[in-house]
């Protein structure tokens, strides 16, 4: 069957249109490309193929870079440059925000999507370690197998290093394996994050300069792992924060809230992890920390707040959430996304409670992969008229 890709959709997936108008989703494809599949998954609204040959190539694609492509299961979008990797991100973002938000682009204001390097550029990652074999990579792409990876090309120095010379991985996949901790595939997990200086592995506590800032974090802890843009959306939340009381939901070791803290302004900070929040207070000094659930917490509280941030897992906001939010009266919600599929939902709950989606902007934190961030400006309706 001959198709033509008309854009791609969370995932990756190219989408085309079959000849008896069934959606059609195709990997590892571009927009505007001609390809030939084969039909490998009948599904009740769409049909899964796979490429058996590329008739007319996309300007934009490429040759993979890495060695490890299309063996190793870590990267999925090496086939596209760079500069359109971020372009297809952000019109994935603005699809979803249409289809399941409601929100058509011109409606808010879309500012550019912001890059930076796209190589050597990861500085916190899981490794997978086999001890027996005394073998360290990551799963093989659709499979439990791992692939011994010697260096990875999105890794910073620091994590490549661990590659080079396992001995601190196996020590550490030791400790997992005693501590009882579950394996993945029959490996066990190493956690690790590189600051320019040092290296955590479990639970070793180490300094991390971002920006102007320093954070103190283990790589037990969520943190951005972007060594080149994570100042750059600290401090983009940072500038569309107003006001003198702001909040930060689902605060984490308080990347946020870092760069929200100024002379003056109250700030009250909320993380269940209560790990986090020890390491936060080790270098905010004037902020409120609470350790709870959002869903819980928010329910017990009375305040008046000028600005709220969120950034929930990938599983967005509780149901809940939104409209306890509204009930502290902020003028201005700033909400902080790695999943513009739940984004697009929860936008819909804020409008409901009275918000209005102002502006938007993608950050292409994951180069090489279909993953991103995004990040969502709202303002209280009354506000606006």
């Amino acid at each position: 069957m001959r198709l033509f890709i008309e854009k791609l959709i969370s995932g990756g997936d190219g989408l085309a249109i079959g000849e008896d108008g069934k959606k059609v989703f195709v990997a590892r494809t571009l927009p505007g490309e001609v390809v030939d599949v084969t039909i490998d998954q009948i599904k009740g609204g769409y049909n899964l193929a796979t490429v058996d040959a590329l008739l007319e190539a996309s300007g934009h694609r490429i040759q993979p870079a890495c060695p490890y492509w299309d063996i190793c299961g870590g990267c999925d979008f090496q086939y596209a440059d760079a500069a359109f990797q971020a372009v297809c991100k952000q019109e994935i973002v603005l699809d979803n925000l249409s289809r399941l938000g409601g929100l058509e682009t011109g409606s808010f204001h879309l500012e550019p999507t912001m890059t930076g390097p796209a190589w050597n550029y990861r500085n916190r990652v899981r490794f997978h370690v086999d001890l027996p074999n005394k073998q360290v990579g990551f799963l093989q792409r659709k499979s439990s197998s791992l692939v011994r990876i010697d260096s990875c090309p999105i890794l910073t120095e620091g994590l490549n290093a661990l590659l080079a010379d396992p001995k601190p991985l196996f020590e550490a996949a030791r400790k997992v394996m005693f501590a009882n901790k579950a394996r993945k595939g029959g490996y066990l997990e190493v956690p690790a994050i590189a600051s320019d200086a040092d290296v955590s592995l479990l639970d070793k506590e180490i300094s991390l300069r971002v920006g102007g800032k320093h954070f103190f974090v283990t790589s037990e802890v969520f943190f951005q792992s972007n060594k080149y843009l994570t100042a750059s959306l600290g401090e983009y939340v940072a500038s569309q924060a107003i006001g003198d009381t702001v909040m930060d939901l689902y605060s984490g070791v308080g990347t946020f809230s870092a760069f929200l803290a100024k002379k003056g302004r109250r700030l009250i900070a909320v993380e269940r992890q209560g790990q986090c929040l020890q390491l936060a207070k080790k270098h905010l000094d004037a902020c409120e920390f609470f350790t709870d659930a959002v869903e819980v917490w928010a329910k017990r509280q009375s305040i008046q707040v000028d600005t709220v941030v969120v950034d929930p897992p990938r599983t967005g906001l509780d149901e809940s959430v939104p409209s306890l939010i509204a009930s502290f009266k902020p003028e201005r919600v700033v909400y902080v996304s790695c999943n513009s599929v739940t984004l697009a939902r929860d936008l819909q709950r804020f409008a409901c409670e009275g918000y209005t989606t102002t502006v938007v902007r993608v950050f292409d934190l994951y180069p090489q992969t279909f993953h991103h961030e995004a990040v969502a400006v709202l303002d209280r309706r009354e506000n606006r008229e």
